[in-house]
């Protein structure tokens, strides 16, 4: 059976990494991090593009693990050198700005002109090597993209980039054709396989741990889908009724109502 791998080593005070304690869907009590083929692969490219220097894009449908994942690796292989920048709208380059501006910690008022604060930015980022963690990179634009491409291109700045995202991710980088030829390497996450579903989820949480394999199936196949966050918000949700009512047995009949509360 699946085991949970070592967690591995706390960020330090400093990291822009959030701690592992925040990486599980709602805090999601009792949870573990689970070593899964496609985390072993994240932490392999991580690894690689920290090492060259390269950038590299993980992509695949919301919920999962994707930033779970690199979020892991890059605690592991530079917590107190990555820059991590999430965009949950689509930002205008003067955002894009502030973002690295506040990630890099550059004291003062940034110049009304872009060229200036572009300079700084610069002068900043050639100082010592970083990671640019460009996560929801959906959200760019192609603008966006290319400008974080012009800074990897820059001889003077020692960077890896690494862009997670879901959706149009993988097509907007491909009709970047200068972006698209200097990626080191393309991941993909699929859903978790039927195999894993049953060798994962039940070292995953301890609701789970003795659950036979024809509920565990009957869960994915109805709300789980293979996704982890979709199995976070199942697991919470019957952990909270279990809690309430002890009396209350996980069953076909708990989780369909389960489900029925999540749409």
């Amino acid at each position: 059976m699946t085991t949970p791998p070592d967690p591995g080593p706390e960020p330090p005070p400093d990291s822009q990494l959030p701690d592992p304690s925040s990486d599980h869907y709602m805090h999601l009590k009792g949870a573990n991090s689970m070593g899964t083929a496609a985390a072993r692969e994240t932490e392999y490219w991580v690894n690689e593009a920290v090492s060259h220097q390269a950038m590299i894009l993980i992509h695949g449908h919301v919920g999962l693990g994707k930033t779970f994942a690199t979020h892991a690796a890059l605690r592991k292989a530079a917590p107190d050198t990555t820059l991590r920048l999430p965009f949950r709208q689509a930002p205008k380059m003067s955002e894009i700005r502030g973002a690295l501006r506040r990630a890099l910690a550059l004291p003062g008022e940034p110049p009304a002109s872009a060229d200036l604060h572009d300079h700084q930015i610069r002068q900043a980022l050639a100082a010592g090597f970083h990671v640019l963690l460009l996560d929801e990179v959906q959200w760019l634009s192609a603008t966006a993209l290319d400008y974080f491409r012009a800074l990897w291109d820059d001889e003077t700045i020692p960077l890896t980039v690494v862009f997670v995202g879901s959706g149009n991710t993988r097509q907007k980088v491909l009709n970047q054709r200068a972006l698209h030829s200097r990626i080191y390497d393309w991941q993909q996450f699929s859903p978790l396989t039927t195999e894993e579903v049953l060798t994962t989820i039940p070292v995953y949480h301890p609701l789970w741990a003795t659950t036979d394999s024809d509920l565990l199936l009957f869960t994915n196949d109805h709300g789980g889908h293979g996704a982890f966050r979709n199995w976070a918000k199942i697991t919470f949700h019957l952990q909270e009724v279990l809690q309430r009512d002890p009396d209350r047995t996980l069953n076909k009949d708990l989780i369909r109502w389960v489900l029925s509360r999540l749409g």
